[in-house]
């Protein structure tokens, strides 16, 4: 738990270097804080809904950097069988993504890509209680890398608020799944 906590502050840390360390020199420079509504499936499981918060610096015309947080969820079904009988269990694992990505915007298409951590929060078992009680769930590691992909188009709805639909992919390495999906992100120009 201890290396948990270390690598969130290592995480947090780089966030915050590379928001303080962009060149506020050019009077294009914007920060933007918004909310990200997010629907996304992954492998043949439903399509989950999440949200997230992000903060986007840009930098120059057409650059930027995209932080955020998201939480998330995914639906693990187990079979196994015990004393000769079949069981099927679902289990709801909870997850909070924190991407940080390099953004190119221009007036046809946004484009952003870069390297994201997942986090391991808990779980819920969501099988029928008549059938199998799951005691004891966990993932290894509990932290993962992956990374995502998004395209948008900035909308703007007046001089300080910005509607952005994007398509996101997200695949995450080492749980071998891959997130696909759709982002409603609303952001201010602060």
């Amino acid at each position: 738990m201890k290396n948990l906590k270390n690598h969130h502050f290592r995480i947090v840390g780089l966030i915050i270097i590379l928001f303080t360390s962009v060149s506020t020199i050019s009077a294009q420079n914007k920060t933007y804080l918004g909310i990200d509504f997010v629907n996304e499936v992954a492998d043949r499981d439903h399509l989950r809904p999440g949200v997230g918060l992000n903060i986007a610096r840009t930098f120059g015309k057409h650059s930027g950097i995209e932080a955020g947080a998201y939480y998330r969820t995914y639906i693990q079904s187990l079979s196994f069988s015990m004393a000769g009988h079949y069981f099927d269990a679902d289990i709801r694992e909870s997850h909070l993504s924190i991407p940080v990505l390099y953004k190119f915007s221009s007036r046809i298409v946004n484009v952003s890509a870069g390297p994201t951590f997942e986090v391991f929060l808990g779980w819920k078992d969501k099988s029928s209680p008549d059938e199998v009680e799951i005691d004891d769930y966990d993932i290894d590691p509990d932290y993962n890398l992956g990374v995502m992909f998004k395209l948008g188009k900035d909308l703007k709805l007046s001089e300080k608020l910005v509607f952005e639909p994007e398509l996101r992919l997200n695949p995450i390495f080492s749980l071998e799944r891959v997130y696909i999906g759709l982002g409603l992100k609303l952001k201010l120009d602060v």
